[in-house]
């Protein structure tokens, strides 16, 4: 390793870099105390070409240093290879303190899948959970645990902190996305965002994450209200976050809050979704006999197009649209197409006139 000046414009940032977004009021701060004291800390670098650089470590550093106007920064030049310098590069980001959980868990899985396990970020949680209880009772790891053990004291950091931040990254990914466009101070906490991932539906910790909003509900409310839902049966939860049945919160922050979901209003509203749900198994032949009958007419007004452009590549002479079926050579496919039309009409109308069908 050496250390050097390097012109800025020989370094190019980290294809590895794990956090999403760069605040530019706090790069401006940081580039403000770079022109007054200096860079105390020269960023990591590796040697891409005979005269160029990819950032390790110290990508923040590297854009404050192009703020404050430097045409050179102090660096630690290291001599590895792409593969070794993602795997660092990686494990020193994660460490960052200025990083959400949530792109500290991206990190964590990018560092995993630099050796080669390919998991989701619950499945990894989960898996590092599994290992964590058979070393608590002395089980034998299986050679792939043992692996994902040996990396987990590569990144150093406790287990149970690293679940917290896959947990935080296995959210639904709109609401990440959403979390992370707001400003700091407007953000869910993240120990809250992290325990929606517990909400196994996708569509329902959207929904949870909606009323959380809605309701304007602190950190400590907003931990119970998840706490509650995710003990709720799917149908409940469906109850409370789709279907409208309020919830009560009790309590202050001195006594503890407690979330009180009414038991009678979740049946009422059960029985309906019940309902319905035997209203749509009925109700299925009918609408795939509308879709049938709805295909048939556009593959009938597609053919007619077609026909439209087909001419003899012999003669020139024009495709004929007065074909027929065989099964009935006393229409034409214009006629044919008309009856399409109509019979549809009628699977429309069965549909509507079923009194198994229920509205919206």
């Amino acid at each position: 390793m050496e250390i050097a000046e390097i012109e800025i414009k020989k370094i190019t940032p980290s294809p590895f870099q794990p956090r999403e977004t760069f605040d530019k009021e706090a790069l401006e701060e940081l580039a403000e105390s770079i022109n007054e004291f200096d860079l105390l800390n020269p960023i990591l670098v590796r040697r891409t070409g005979e005269d160029s650089y990819q950032i390790i470590a110290g990508e923040r550093r590297w854009r404050a240093a192009q703020f404050a106007g430097l045409k050179k920064i102090s660096a630690i030049i290291k001599d590895i290879d792409e593969d070794r310098q993602k795997i660092e590069s990686l494990i020193e980001n994660v460490h960052r303190r200025d990083l959400l959980m949530i792109e500290k868990g991206r990190g964590v899985l990018e560092i995993f899948r630099a050796y080669g396990f390919h998991l989701s970020p619950k499945n990894l949680a989960n898996l590092i959970n599994s290992i964590e209880r058979k070393k608590s009772k002395n089980i034998a790891l299986i050679p792939t645990e043992e692996q994902i053990d040996n990396i987990i004291k590569k990144i150093h950091v406790k287990p149970n902190t690293i679940r917290l931040w896959l947990e935080a990254a296995s959210v639904n990914p709109e609401i990440i996305e959403q979390e992370l466009k707001k400003p700091d101070d407007e953000r869910i906490p993240e120990r809250i965002l992290s325990r929606l991932s517990t909400i196994q539906d996708d569509e329902l910790q959207k929904k949870a994450y909606t009323k959380i909003i809605d309701l304007n509900l602190n950190k400590d409310e907003a931990s119970k209200f998840v706490s509650t839902i995710k003990k709720l049966p799917k149908e409940e939860q469906e109850a409370v976050l789709t279907k409208g049945v309020p919830v009560e919160i009790v309590g202050n922050k001195e006594t503890g809050y407690s979330i009180e979901v009414p038991k009678e209003k979740i049946e009422e509203v059960k029985k309906t979704i019940e309902v319905k749900k035997s209203a749509e198994v009925l109700l299925s032949p009918i609408k795939e006999e509308r879709q049938r009958h709805r295909k048939n007419v556009v593959a009938h007004q597609k053919l007619l197009e077609l026909l439209d452009d087909l001419f003899c590549p012999f003669t020139g002479q024009k495709a004929s649209t007065h074909l027929r079926w065989i099964s009935d050579p006393k229409k034409t496919l214009e006629e044919a197409l008309e009856q399409a039309k109509k019979n549809l009409e009628d699977a429309e109308k069965r549909e509507k006139a079923d009194p198994r069908f229920i509205e919206e």
